[in-house]
């Protein structure tokens, strides 16, 4: 009885529901002429980008001899002799060590002085700041090569030459015009009257800037910070020229050393290769979203 009563509640319950018709098979999307050549690029620019990445890494595996022997081989057994032997008989430690400082020592010396240099063009310069604001943007009109035979000459005469004190100032001051043009353009969105409010509540400019303005300014100081380490992590031609052979150089200065006239270290060449590969491609991997969100705020806001 009871089983019956619970059917008839079922069925007056229904009654007055509009029955589902079975979903429609979703239609298979056709690919116009222009996706298909899209897609074709991407899959040749996928091809040309990954090939080396990849070539190198089939190496790291491979010995000298099995290199020189058959340099487009693959690797009979895969071993880690090749990352152990580059730690333990060359000083890629030491400059792995060296890449370490400059990257992370320029990047907190320009977040901590760009946005507040912005900030001052923008809201204290006064008739000074369009100056001011030309002669950082000069910056990144003059090359570097241009720059470069007297600023060795400068670290020589003061005994910072062959320091990394030395390469982490022309960092600071080449990045340093980018990063005023891109704060800069930021800076000029953030309503003033968040500021005028902090003034009324007491605060000074540099509390003000630290509290109210540059949490505003996180998301292009991601974006800033992501670039700059990645330009500093694979730089090469600045260590190059500021460090001498007495240093370990950094990263891609140290594989650099391994190319001899005669005879290459091809093993360990690929092998650091692949390891200073690592960190720049996690990097931007882990952070990918915030550098693309900071660069679009920017973008609006400039």
């Amino acid at each position: 009885m009871t089983e019956t009563m619970a059917q008839v509640v079922m069925a007056a319950e229904n009654t007055g529901k509009p029955s589902r018709s079975p979903r429609a098979p979703r239609e298979k999307k056709k690919w116009t002429i222009g996706e298909i050549v899209v897609m074709g690029v991407l899959a040749v620019l996928v091809v040309i980008v990954a090939s080396p990445v990849i070539y190198a890494l089939l190496n790291s595996f491979r010995s000298y001899a099995e290199i020189t022997k058959d340099p487009m081989g693959l690797p009979t057994t895969f071993t880690f002799d090749n990352y152990v032997a580059l730690f333990q008989q060359t000083a890629f430690p030491e400059a792995v060590l060296n890449t370490l400082i400059i990257t992370v020592g320029t990047v907190v010396m320009l977040v901590l002085i760009v946005p507040m240099a912005a900030y001052g063009i923008e809201r204290v310069g006064g008739r000074t700041s369009r100056f001011l604001y030309v002669l950082f943007i000069a910056g990144l009109m003059i090359p570097f090569q241009v720059r470069m035979i007297p600023l060795v000459k400068g670290f020589d005469d003061v005994g910072l030459y062959s320091t990394l004190l030395s390469v982490i100032l022309v960092h600071l001051g080449g990045a340093a015009s980018f990063g005023i043009l891109l704060y800069c353009s930021f800076i000029k969105g953030i309503p003033i009257e968040v500021e005028e409010a902090a003034h009324v509540d007491g605060a000074g400019r540099l509390r003000t800037f630290w509290l109210i303005v540059f949490p505003m300014l996180l998301p292009v100081t991601s974006a800033f910070v992501i670039i700059q380490s990645l330009g500093l992590w694979n730089d090469f031609f600045i260590p190059l020229v500021f460090l001498d052979s007495s240093s370990a150089g950094t990263i891609n200065v140290a594989i650099n050393r391994m190319v001899g006239l005669l005879t290459s270290q091809w093993q360990l060449i690929y092998t650091g290769a692949i390891l200073a590969i690592i960190p720049s491609v996690a990097i931007f991997a882990g952070f990918q979203r915030y550098f693309i969100k900071g660069m679009s705020v920017g973008a609006v806001k400039g």
